[in-house]
């Protein structure tokens, strides 16, 4: 809070103080030479970035309103003059609708929390190598572990990195970015603390926030937080915390951005809505879920189209009759109209009683203009639906093999596209399939580990398939060179 400082020279040099603790070099009130002239800047930072100097030109400004539109174009203005990497702008007061949008898509970081700053940035300039962990089983890959003991969850392949969502005990949190062809980690970012007590104890103990669904746009990372009231937003190049979007319901759900990444869509599980969220002024607008709808972990936009597919777990319709029991189904948005196009039910049909199934994950076939919807706690296993989300075209049935020893259903987590075919994560089989997609056959199973609790993820780099394994504790890369088709 601004309250914090007596003045601004007392905020330039706390913000000077913060980029010396992360190991760079640091100048206050330096002139700085461009093309067009000399400028002043309240702090100048460099740092090196894979065998290069990389140049921050930060300015602090300790107002007692927001920073505005014509600040941040001033420094856009200079930080180009320059050839600086990255301007930064510090501002306790936070910042106007105008200075948000004129940084959009630009290399100007605004900051509204120093100390928020200080607590998460992770400027990482060595690359930290993956704890290779081997199996005691024979003939089962190894996995690569998150330095703390962390178990890998979600995956986010964006822009040749990886995000990884993980979780660890006793409650903590953070998102992990790993480059997945140097199997490095490049960088930690924790998440959110807060206090919890039993009433067998005599003092609160400070927990995390367990990381859930990560999307990616303009630049940041939107997270949607277990537990917590909000949906965490991340400034990926600096690695710190920028905003917390209060959203009914907190911060439990799924999480999808747009193809332009001008917009975040937000699927609560806890709150029958989704919510549509500005990347840039991060306002939103609510959506209620279909009539009787409830819960939702997958949410997909369409690449190209104003089409937003939503799993929903419970509430789901039938025509002409509903079966009783969970009615999970796939609701279809459409986002110019404004209206639901489709809303089909995806459960088992058991002599009028539906299945417990939930949608647990999807994915959009271009070729083909498909849905692959990932069905847990289902015998459906994998469904592919026409792009509207009006008709199953296919089910995909899966086996239970020896590592399965409690469900009938192999709980297909994750899949993704590679070449012609869907590669699959079965947690409950402990195994990745590949199917060919033209016949919905198994091609390939490879076997990845017994643990009490599967596979989760996987994300596709190239030829490698990136698998995360929790109870494992680490990811594991699969060669998928033999699944690939002539």
């Amino acid at each position: 809070m601004k309250a914090e400082f007596r003045n601004w020279r007392e905020y330039q040099e706390a913000v000077a103080a913060v980029f010396r603790e992360l190991d760079c070099q640091v100048e206050v009130d330096k002139k700085v030479h461009g093309t067009r002239g000399t400028h002043d800047v309240d702090v100048y930072v460099t740092f090196p970035k894979f065998g290069q100097e990389c140049q921050w030109l930060i300015e602090c400004k300790l107002w007692n309103r927001g920073v505005d539109k014509s600040a941040v174009l001033k420094l856009q203005s200079i930080v180009q003059n320059v050839g600086a990497d990255r301007g930064v702008i510090f501002s306790e007061s936070g910042f106007q609708s105008g200075a948000r949008e004129a940084a959009h898509s630009s290399n100007i970081l605004l900051q509204d929390s120093l100390g928020d700053f200080r607590r998460t940035a992770k400027l990482h300039l060595h690359r930290t190598p993956l704890i290779t962990l081997a199996s005691p089983e024979p003939d089962v890959p190894p996995v690569y572990g998150i330095p703390g003991g962390y178990q890998p969850h979600h995956l986010l392949k964006h822009d040749g990195r990886l995000f990884v969502s993980n979780w660890g005990t006793p409650q903590k949190g953070n998102i992990a970015i790993v480059d997945p062809l140097a199997r490095t980690l490049d960088g930690i970012i924790e998440l959110d603390k807060y206090e919890v007590r039993t009433a067998s104890e005599r003092r609160p103990r400070v927990v995390q926030h367990l990381p859930g669904n990560i999307a990616c746009a303009n630049g940041k990372l939107f997270v949607g937080q277990v537990f917590s009231d909000s949906v965490l937003v991340i400034d990926i190049e600096s690695q710190a915390i920028v905003k917390r979007i209060s959203i009914p319901g907190g911060g439990e759900g799924a999480v999808a951005a747009s193809p332009d990444e001008g917009t975040v869509y937000f699927a609560s599980n806890k709150f029958p809505s989704f919510f549509v969220i500005d990347s840039v002024e991060y306002d939103y607008s609510e959506v209620p879920y279909p009539e009787g709808a409830r819960g939702c972990l997958c949410v997909l936009a369409h690449p190209s189209k104003p089409l937003l597919y939503i799993g929903i777990q419970r509430g789901g319709s039938s025509p002409p009759i509903a079966p009783t029991g969970g009615g999970a189904c796939l609701a279809v948005y459409d986002l110019s109209e404004r209206r639901y196009l489709a809303n089909l039910n995806l459960a088992e049909d058991n002599g009028g009683r539906g299945d417990d199934s939930i949608p647990f994950c999807l994915s959009f076939d271009e070729s083909d203009h498909s849905i692959y919807v990932g069905m847990m706690q289902s015998l459906r296993g994998l469904l592919r639906l026409d792009e509207l989300g009006r008709e199953v075209l296919d089910e995909i049935r899966f086996e239970s093999n020896e590592c399965n020893r409690h469900f009938p259903w192999v709980d297909p987590l994750s899949q993704a596209l590679y070449r012609d075919r869907l590669i699959s994560v079965n947690r409950n089989n402990c195994e990745l399939v590949a199917i060919d997609k033209k016949t919905g056959r198994v091609e390939l199973s490879s076997y990845l580990g017994d643990a009490p609790n599967g596979p989760h993820s996987v994300a596709i780099f190239g030829e490698t398939a990136v698998i995360s394994y929790p109870e494992r504790g680490g990811l594991i890369f699969h060669n998928l060179a033999s699944t690939a088709s002539d």
